[in-house]
């Protein structure tokens, strides 16, 4: 009897497990349905070649290049800059949507679609291409109004979505080894090779005349007495604020040993300059702006740089790269 009993019990677990699954999975599906219906579109992001954004007339554009790097399509071998970027392609293949206004638009200037503010443009490894129109703020100011050229429905997308994409339009996402130096603002000027400080000048806080610095280096601005040639300084980081990039070498450099053959070592040639900006409250912010000068290229046409101590490796401009490592001299 209890043998019985027991088979009895094991076939009803057998049978609810199986009951139970099935509801999972069922449950599963309805789950994954709902989440895409809360997506304005969906694309992959694995489909996306090109991106182009319009706003207030101004274009710019990106496509995708090697080890999954995106590049502006107007600067040869520029990349966008990785920390702005990241997440970007990912937004990008489908914004949350907060709700649908309408099957149908009754009229775009309602809603400032008929000049849209935004315009992104995307286009798929397919050939297609799929162009978003973003209008005006809704009046609560959390959502903007948008739709999607071949549709007909009018749908509220996050503002906050809205604000990143016209920022890369606003405020290009140049890497950051694409710098400006304002000469004037500098304060200290900090050239060092085989490791060692060869020479280190400051800025006067008080007379805003420059100083030989004294070793080791004290002081921010470092201290010295000597006096300097004010003017020399001034056009040496001048020149240096120039330099001129011919291409990106190679991206996203992970070990120490990846930039020896550059000649972009410990040991080679170096420069750093201070800046500061004073905010309205008159508070000092100081900045470092620094570059490594490596080899020169194959071809004789450049010198292969790091600059802002970034993980990647640039070309620059032979003349500007001859000129600047006779500082050195």
């Amino acid at each position: 009897m209890n043998l019985r009993i027991s088979l009895l019990l094991i076939c009803i677990l057998s049978w609810a497990s199986i009951f139970g699954v099935l509801i999972y999975k069922s449950d599963i599906g309805k789950e994954d349905v709902e989440n895409r219906s809360n997506f304005f579109y969906r694309i992959s992001s694995q489909d996306l070649t090109n991106i182009s954004i319009t706003k207030n007339s101004k274009t710019l554009s990106w496509h995708s290049g090697k080890d999954h790097n995106w590049f502006f399509d107007n600067l040869d071998g520029i990349p966008a800059n990785n920390y702005r970027w990241g997440g970007i392609i990912d937004l990008l293949s489908g914004p949350k949507l907060y709700r649908t206004l309408a099957d149908d638009i009754d009229n775009k200037s309602k809603y400032g679609l008929d000049d849209p503010s935004l315009q992104i443009t995307m286009y798929l490894k397919n050939g297609d291409k799929r162009i978003l129109y973003i209008g005006d703020m809704t009046p609560d100011g959390i959502n903007n109004y948008a739709y999607m050229e071949g549709q007909k429905a009018l749908v509220m997308i996050d503002n906050t979505w809205y604000g990143v994409f016209s920022r890369l339009v606003e405020d290009p996402p140049y890497p950051d080894w694409m710098f400006e130096l304002d000469p004037l603002t500098a304060i200290e000027f900090v050239l060092i090779n085989n490791s060692k400080i060869y020479k280190a000048i400051g800025k006067n806080k008080n007379n805003e005349k420059w100083h030989e610095c004294s070793l080791p280096l004290a002081g921010n601005p470092c201290d010295g007495d000597k006096e300097a040639d004010s003017e020399l300084i001034i056009n040496r980081i001048k020149h240096v604020s120039e330099m001129t990039i011919l291409k990106a070498e190679k991206l996203n450099l992970m070990f120490a040993e990846d930039y020896e053959g550059y000649g972009l070592g410990p040991n080679a040639p170096y420069i750093d300059i201070k800046t500061v900006s004073l905010d309205s409250k008159g508070n000092r912010t100081i900045y470092n702006t620094s570059m490594s000068i490596g080899n020169i290229t194959e071809d004789k046409t450049g010198y292969y740089v790091v600059a802002k101590e970034t993980k990647d490796v640039i070309v620059v401009e032979k003349n500007w790269g001859d000129k600047t490592l006779s500082f050195f001299q």
